[in-house]
């Protein structure tokens, strides 16, 4: 592969490189020799993926196969990745996607995601999607090897207008990405003001979902402030940070100036499947029936 003009997934590189794991990456750069299929990564690439599976080996090797497959087997969701496209700016004006100021004790980042336009009409799932995936490869590029992720989703507004938004093809395919390719260490997902239809919606997903994930997962009819300290919310919230909406129109501009290349350029970092030896068994990511990356919980 040609170099590219930016690095990732660190835009700003990763200084000082982790040290004492050099025999697994290197385990993982002679596995990744012998699968021409997958694209030319660097070291601080390949330390991202160990990182966030502890640094097993066997269970990296998974990680990485998923995640550059997909990329190139959902073009939907990992395609068309400049922030200033119509549709991807449709999602930033309807959503706000933010990560929170301060970390928790554990060192953990806090993510919070909710809608800002409850209009359903103006939401596409799938490009909803993709711009999420968007703002997670921002966070993990400045967070570099962050201890853990804390994730809340606030469904204040939602309706059922909005689960008929859902497509499965665009839902099957985020469920396997998160659970399966996604380079974090997920600590726990909250989902907060929990709509009436909260059944319906576990109906749709919960096949989707490992149990591993399923035990990471909190629903509340209470907002942010009855699961997280206080001290790290927003004053939307009751907290001291600024507010959501403050915080989301920083961290949109952050992707759009500083980082809107480096996303177009990251469409490059797929599979060839021209390339692989040793076509995967039937079904293995169109269904997305391949076993899942092993999440640890503390």
């Amino acid at each position: 592969m040609a170099a590219t003009k930016y690095s990732h997934p660190f835009l700003n590189g990763l200084k000082p490189i982790v040290e004492g794991h050099d025999e697994e990456i290197q385990q993982i750069k002679e596995w990744m020799k012998g699968q021409p299929h997958l694209p030319y990564i660097s070291d601080e690439y390949v330390l991202l993926f160990l990182h966030s599976n502890y640094f097993k080996v066997k269970e990296t090797k998974d990680t990485i196969e998923c995640y550059f497959t997909l990329r190139n087997n959902t073009p939907d969701l990992f395609s068309n990745r400049d922030p200033l496209a119509p549709k991807n700016k449709t999602i930033l004006d309807i959503t706000h996607m933010v990560a929170l100021p301060k970390q928790t004790e554990e060192g953990y980042h806090v993510l919070l995601y909710r809608l800002s336009d409850l209009d359903y009409s103006k939401l596409n799932f799938a490009d909803a999607v993709r711009v999420f995936c968007m703002f997670n490869d921002v966070k993990l590029s400045e967070d570099r090897l962050s201890e853990g992720y804390v994730v809340i989703f606030d469904m204040k507004g939602c309706n059922l207008g909005h689960l008929t938004r859902v497509t499965l093809p665009a839902l099957r395919a985020f469920m396997h990405y998160i659970q399966s390719a996604h380079p974090c260490r997920l600590k726990k997902i909250h989902v907060v003001h929990t709509v009436s239809f909260i059944n319906q919606v576990m109906y749709l997903i919960k096949p989707l979902i490992h149990s591993n994930l399923l035990d990471l997962l909190n629903f509340t009819s209470e907002g942010p402030e009855a699961i997280v300290d206080k001290e790290l919310l927003p004053e939307d919230y009751g907290g001291p940070a600024p507010p959501v909406k403050q915080l989301h129109e920083e961290q949109r501009r952050n992707m759009e100036e500083n980082y809107r290349e480096w996303l177009i350029e990251s469409e490059i970092f797929k599979v060839d499947e021209k390339k692989r030896i040793k076509k995967p068994s039937k079904g293995m990511f169109a269904s997305f029936t391949s076993s899942f990356k092993s999440l640890d919980i503390d």
